[in-house]
């Protein structure tokens, strides 16, 4: 590059009164002028000459592109060097130099191409620049600036990379720091990108040059921690597009729909007048006409107040899911959408649907096949939209609905037609008047109210006993599960088919009514999963019950006590079904609300932890007074019953070739009584028995006959404050203990001198109570879990016993009676 230097004329002292006067003066400024005006132009002729010479003869030399060139007359701002800084020009064709510097502080990203700086308008402190070049001649095909600290600005910038061209450059660039999450994470992997897990939940500093499709780690980009210094500053050649590399390319994603279109960039399709119905909505009302096609040659149809934003041709619709967002107090249609569920995952459908804002109403109908790639928390975000039939959503199924965010309830705007093994279903084809504000049923609705339930109702006027269940509120009202609000157990597989649900039908049908109800009520429960064992055949009634609610019925062999039934209906699950899991609900009880959900919390210890065998929703030292810590769980010796939660490999495990001798007691005396158990329990048991046993034995008064607590609590968690892991729960015991207020009791006044003990303590402290061995027995440990309200029945050994001690909650605080083998034990001073 050449630099012209003017001479500096202030030497000359242009002044009228020096140098031989005013004449003289002029004379030698026109001559200086003169002579530097010809040296400029000889001095620019001969560069421009040399240049020509050299591209003519040297092919790898590429002319620089000049971006924004300035109208003809113009002449175009010096390019600044301390912006751009030269960069090697040796770049072979067709590549050409390029540099991305981060912004940092109050200095603003830098882009140079080909050797000239890209100017950014949008660019902002915070926030990541998104810039699609193209690959012709460098010129900025579109610039945006987002945040990325929340799901909607996320998908904003996901939004504008799924709408780039095919083979155009993307470059991503932040100023200061930006917030490092597992969605932008996972979603840059499509432009190229593979960053390291290690920034996720921080600020960093990050560039990227990449394209759409580009496979993780094919792009050029690096990430550093936003307080890393120096910035990242990278340069280089711009490297060759990946659609000439074919296997570099994530075809799915490069030819996917570019997410959305929003009002004035749609097309307008045929006009309609009210969209078909036979005469006018009248009033706020939309008219409304949704045709999700008969198969996949047939193009869906969407009308919206006599226009068509979805038919053949028009705005892109097709397999998967399509959308229509209308702005609800304009009654305009906001923005149009297709998803592809079929072929590709529906993340950014998720994106889509969550950016959703509460006065806009979303249209929603298939096309084709629409389940495959619908991922759990999507269909948990469409239930919470309104939808009461998505879960329910199968391979060729016709569904359309109307929902809106904040909807209390169910939408009244829904319909779903499956068809019969791999064919497509009867067509959806509906035209109705759609109102500007959703109005939410608390139950499920059906199109007709006065047809609502009809299953129920008939069968509450042929069979009396069900108290309120078919009272004059209830015999119409639909029977729905409950929604899982806790979205992240979407994935647990509790809620899923890797779990059976085993119900024992209890002799009352009012009662196993009761607990079905507690059952369908459980957050995130799916029928599929139910499976109801009784003991009476050819009882149309009962079966009649199980059905109102979608459960299954387990068909097979009828037992003569209830024991054994139990037992082989267990083992008949297993050996159907083969799911990794079974949940266990045993006759006469019903279920806390969030009996489920405490389940799905625990079930990832089976993974950690193989000295867990079951995780129990009983206590049996749950009783009022000893246990009121919803969020604590202990570790006990022992098989649980009424209900719990146990693996398909523990079960076959240890019944091989039809062997019982495990489980010849009922289950609450304890089974596989010569094996050495562990298992899980909280501390405020989520199952409730409604009747005891027959019998009236001690043990089954002791367990039976007196009050216990009982959760009442929906998706409470279990804080990891009280960790259920053997290794982590034997150093929080022993951590617990070493800080807690200590009492080594004597047999003499054995009762009140422990209680007294635990009254008078530091109420912030822990009370471990030592039992010398001199001291105590069995016999003995019974006497102290007596004195404290636990399970004490003569002749059986104490419940709840872990490590030879025993965990108790009173006036929640946490009392452990160490035995005098416990490793916990602590000798008198």
């Amino acid at each position: 590059m050449i630099r012209l230097v003017f001479p500096d004329l202030s030497r000359y002292h242009c002044n009228p009164h020096k140098n031989g006067g005013l004449k003289r003066l002029i004379v030698w400024c026109i001559l200086v002028t003169v002579f530097v005006y010809g040296l400029q132009t000889i001095l620019i002729s001969k560069s421009s000459a040399n240049v020509s010479d050299q591209s003519a003869t040297d092919p790898t030399v590429r002319p620089r592109i000049l971006l924004d060139s300035p109208a003809p007359g113009r002449e175009r701002d010096a390019f600044p060097e301390d912006r751009c800084k030269v960069l090697s020009d040796t770049c072979s064709e067709p590549l050409y130099p390029y540099r991305i510097l981060v912004g940092t502080g109050d200095n603003p990203p830098q882009i140079c191409w080909n050797l000239q700086e890209i100017p950014l308008k949008t660019a902002r402190p915070g926030k990541v620049t998104v810039l699609e070049l193209s690959v012709e001649d460098g010129s900025v095909i579109s610039e945006k600036s987002s945040p990325a600290d929340s799901t909607k600005s996320i998908s904003t910038i996901l939004a504008q990379l799924m709408s780039t061209r095919n083979d155009s450059y993307i470059v991503m660039v932040t100023w200061n720091a930006v917030p490092f999450s597992p969605t932008l994470s996972n979603h840059l992997k499509s432009v190229g990108t593979l960053i390291n897990p290690k920034f996720l939940g921080q600020g960093i500093q990050f560039y990227l040059l990449g394209q759409k499709g580009l496979l993780p780690g094919r792009g050029v980009s690096d990430v550093q921690l936003a307080t890393a210094s120096p910035p990242l500053d990278q340069s280089g050649c711009v490297p060759a597009l990946a659609t000439s590399l074919g296997n570099d390319i994530d075809h799915d994603f490069a030819s996917s729909n570019p997410g959305y279109l929003t009002l004035g960039s749609y097309k307008v399709g045929s006009f309609l007048k009210d969209c078909g119905l036979p005469k006018p909505c009248g009033g706020e009302l939309l008219s409304v006409h949704v045709y999700t096609g008969r198969d996949h040659n047939d193009p869906p149809k969407l009308c919206v107040n006599g226009t068509y934003v979805f038919e053949n041709k028009i705005n892109s619709g097709g397999r998967g899911l399509n959308i229509a967002v209308i702005n609800g107090p304009t009654g305009e249609v906001a923005k149009v959408a297709n998803f592809d569920t079929w072929g590709v995952d529906s993340t950014m459908l998720e994106l889509f649907l969550e950016d959703l804002q509460p006065d806009e109403i979303a249209v929603i109908f298939t096309h084709d096949e629409a389940s495959t790639k619908l991922s759990e928390l999507s269909r948990t975000i469409l239930f919470d939209l309104g939808s009461s039939r998505i879960h329910d959503l199968k391979f060729r199924a016709s569904w359309y609905m109307v929902g809106q965010r904040g909807i209390r309830g169910f939408s009244g705007f829904e319909k779903l037609n499956i068809g019969e093994k791999t064919n497509w279903a009867e067509v959806v084809d509906e035209r109705f008047c759609l109102p500007r504000r959703l109005t939410g049923y608390l139950s499920r609705p059906d199109p007709l109210p006065e047809t609502r339930n009809v299953p129920r109702l008939e069968f509450c006027q042929k069979h009396i006993g069900y108290g309120d269940f078919c009272g004059p509120e209830s015999k119409l009202a639909p029977l729905a599960p409950a929604k899982l609000a806790d979205v992240t157990l979407v994935n647990s597989p509790i809620y899923s088919d890797l779990t059976v649900v085993l119900v024992m039908a209890p002799p009352s049908r009012n009662a196993l009514r009761m607990l079905l109800e507690t059952l369908l009520g459980q957050p995130g429960v799916n029928p599929r999963q139910v499976m109801v064992s009784l003991r009476k055949t050819n009882d149309s009634e009962t079966e009649r019950l199980i059905k109102l609610f979608n459960f299954h019925i387990l068909s097979g062999r009828i037992e003569l006590d209830y024991r054994t039934h139990l037992v082989h209906s267990i083992t008949d699950v297993f050996e159907t079904l083969h799911p990794r899991y079974i949940v266990v609900i045993e006759e006469n009880t019903v279920l806390s609300p969030d009996f489920l959900h405490y389940l799905a919390t625990q079930e990832p210890l089976f993974e950690v932890d193989s000295t867990i065998n079951a995780i129990g929703a009983w206590n049996d030292n749950g009783y009022v007074g000893v246990s009121s810590d919803l969020t604590r769980v202990h570790r006990v010796d022992g098989f649980p019953h009424q209900g719990f939660l146990t693996t398909r490999s523990f079960w076959e495990a240890n019944t091989k070739n039809g062997d019982y001798s495990c489980c010849l007691t009922e289950s609450w005396e304890g089974w596989f009584p010569k094996q050495k158990i562990i298992s899980v329990v909280p501390d405020v048991s989520r199952i409730a028995r409604i009747s005891p046993p027959a019998g009236n034995g001690g043990v089954v008064r002791e367990m039976f006959h007196r009050p216990r607590e009982f959760s009442r609590q929906s998706e409470l968690k279990i804080e990891n404050n009280f960790p259920a892991a053997k290794d982590k729960f034997d150093a929080y015991m022993a951590s617990t203990v070493s800080k807690a207020a200590k009492f080594h009791p004597k047999t003499v006044d054995l009762c009140p001198s422990s209680l007294n003990f635990v009254e008078t303590s530091p109420k912030e402290l822990s009370v471990a109570l030592m039992m010398d061995k001199e001291e105590f027995n069995e016999r003995s440990m019974n006497l102290i879990a007596k004195c404290f309200g636990l399970f004490a029945a003569d002749g059986a050994r104490p419940r709840g016993v872990y490590n030879e001690s025993i965990s108790l909650t009173k006036n929640k605080r946490l009392v452990v009676l160490v035995g005098p083998n416990s490793p916990l034990y602590t000798p008198a001073a």
